[in-house]
């Protein structure tokens, strides 16, 4: 029976369009993990050495895809360059002053999507046989922090898309065959999904004992300091008020005990009274104090003290303008002396009372304004040092180390918690034994992660112990004390105006910890730090990363002085 032309011309179309059709279809294939031998065949070529770039802090991400452009490694060694966040609008003076130390051809991001940023920075890049994609969303962020430390130590580009296919044509040009995906997108070529932070640093440990032998830095860092707390509602007040001076000379004493005795403003100390709603579960306190008489605040040193009492007669807020940012003139004389203070208080509904105290040496009184912004918001995490773990893969990177990240990390008074109050133990001693329970769940975490760095059984505390002992390594907080807490020590003087017990990090660098009496030691008679700790913090990522840049460009910095530092004397 003979085919009728129609059928033999679909037939014949077919059989030439399905080849090509095939051909257009990615392959691509998730496999559970990569061999060595796979990764150590892993090949690049760039078009130029590393990059200094200074990137806009708008966007966590931009430092992130930035990290393997500033520094990488090959056969070579290291190649490094600064990696520097600003604010262009309003650059912090630690930024600027780097530059100026160290000048070199600064490239910039100063805005874009990620994804766009990221096609842009692959041109550094003439080939490479991997890529490191990372989901715009934040849980592609909180996995891409841990993983970005791969990209230095492969010498591999990041993307940062929403969807692969927007990048899929950059990762053909550049001959990807493999890929590492953090969070829910699709690969490329022969590709190795990360689905937890466990997984990445289990190869990372795997990686790093491979090209430099040795592991002897991790970063403690939480990727929920990217985020921002959301404002429900929100009231305002503002206070105009006359305080006298409460220093003891005989003219302030006078005034006080005077106007005291004839009712004069509660004997002229400044008294304001505010109201936190019912329905507020989380308030945060917006607070501005300003000194409207700083004329002698530069030669006398006078300043403005408040005190915020909640609806059980506790001190909520002890602050001074001593403790602010003052408005200075070109000689950096103090021309308006202020304060501004934040708070969040958990479930403390009713009226407040700000008391506004003056230490003055040459007048009796002085006008003040208070400002406070009273705002329900959802939650009570706030990042107090916004996008710091944005530098923790190039820290990271540079030290050669690993990346120990989770939101899990932050802790801050709540209902789960029940205890009522200022949400931060610092200022609330009810939430210091909670706090303590928290962070020893942190140090197992850690623990777990140093024994697998050891290869050394997690149940066996003597032996890491023993093991740390003999090879200490370092341990960076790359977080503020809420995104990444730090233990409560007992301390007899401690109260809620000079200090709750002693807040450290100590716990952080100690193996061995005795169950139910942590401040010593299971196998030293005394506490004993087997890890060296230490607190990487700033404003925000923006002071931070100057902080970071001074410290390793340090050598190069200091040469460009002269010969004075070398004969320079230090009095202490």
């Amino acid at each position: 029976m003979k085919m009728d032309r129609k059928k033999l011309a679909i037939l014949m179309a077919l059989a030439v369009s399905l080849p090509v059709l095939t051909g257009c279809i990615e392959k691509v294939k998730e496999v559970s993990g990569f061999s060595m031998d796979t990764i150590n065949n892993i090949k690049s070529e760039r078009t130029e050495d590393a990059v200094p770039y200074v990137v806009s802090k708008e966007n966590p991400f931009y430092a992130v895809i930035a990290t393997p452009a500033a520094l990488y490694y090959d056969e070579n060694g290291q190649h490094i360059e600064p990696l520097l966040v600003k604010d262009f609008e309003n650059p912090s003076k630690p930024v600027e002053r780097f530059m100026e130390l160290y000048p070199v051809a600064y490239r910039e991001i100063r805005g874009g999507s990620p994804e766009n940023v990221s096609i842009e920075l692959s041109k550094i890049w003439k080939k490479s046989d991997a890529a490191l994609l990372i989901e715009d969303s934040f849980h592609g962020y909180e996995l891409g922090i841990a993983a970005a430390p791969i990209a230095s130590y492969l010498n591999i580009p990041i993307f940062v898309t929403s969807n692969t296919d927007n990048v899929r044509g950059i990762l053909k040009k550049l001959g990807v065959k493999y890929t590492f995906i953090c969070g829910n997108l699709e690969g490329h070529g022969m590709t190795w999904r990360f689905d937890s932070i466990d997984e990445i640093n289990d190869f990372m440990i795997d990686l790093l004992k491979d090209r430099f032998e040795e592991i002897d830095y991790v970063t403690i860092t939480n990727p929920l300091d990217i985020t921002n707390v959301s404002v429900l509602n929100e009231t305002e007040y503002e206070f105009q008020n006359v305080t006298a001076s409460i220093d003891i000379l005989p003219a302030q004493t006078v005034n006080l005990l005077v106007g005291g005795l004839l009712g004069l403003n509660d004997g002229m100390i400044g008294i304001n009274t505010f109201e936190v709603p019912e329905h507020y579960k989380y308030a945060r306190f917006v607070i501005d104090l300003i000194n409207d008489d700083s004329e002698l605040v530069s030669e006398l040193g006078d300043d403005l003290i408040l005190l915020i009492y909640g609806p059980d007669d506790e001190v909520y807020v002890y602050t001074s303008t001593a403790a602010g940012i003052p408005e200075v003139d070109e000689n950096g004389d103090i021309v308006v002396d202020r304060v501004h203070y934040e708070t969040i208080i958990y479930n403390k509904p009713g009226k407040y009372v700000a008391q506004v105290l003056a230490r003055r040496v040459a007048t009796l009184n002085g006008q003040y304004t208070l400002r406070i912004k009273v705002q329900q918001i959802d939650s009570p995490l706030e990042p107090l040092m916004n996008n710091l773990s944005s530098l923790a893969p190039y820290l990271t990177a540079y030290h050669r180390g690993i990346v120990f990240a989770s939101p899990e990390f932050a802790f801050a008074g709540n209902e789960s918690v029940g205890v009522e109050g200022v949400v931060y133990p610092s200022t609330n001693e009810g939430l210091v034994e909670p706090n303590n329970e928290h962070v020893l769940k942190i140090h197992e975490m850690l623990n777990n992660l140093l024994a697998k760095i050891a290869n050394i059984s997690a149940d066996d505390t003597e032996a890491l112990w023993q093991y740390y002992t003999e090879n200490p390594i370092h341990i960076a907080i790359l977080a503020d004390a809420t995104m990444v807490p730090m233990y409560y020590y007992y301390n007899p003087d401690s109260d809620n105006i000079i200090g709750v017990q002693l807040p450290s990090d100590f716990i952080y660098g100690d193996i061995d910890p005795k169950p139910g009496d942590v401040e010593n030691n299971s196998y030293t008679y005394w506490p004993q730090q087997e890890n060296a700790v230490g607190r990487v913090t700033g404003y925000d990522a923006e002071d931070c990363s100057a902080l970071i840049a001074r410290t390793i460009f340090y050598n190069e910095i200091i040469d460009a002085f002269g010969d004075w530092k070398n004969n320079a004397t230090v009095q202490t």
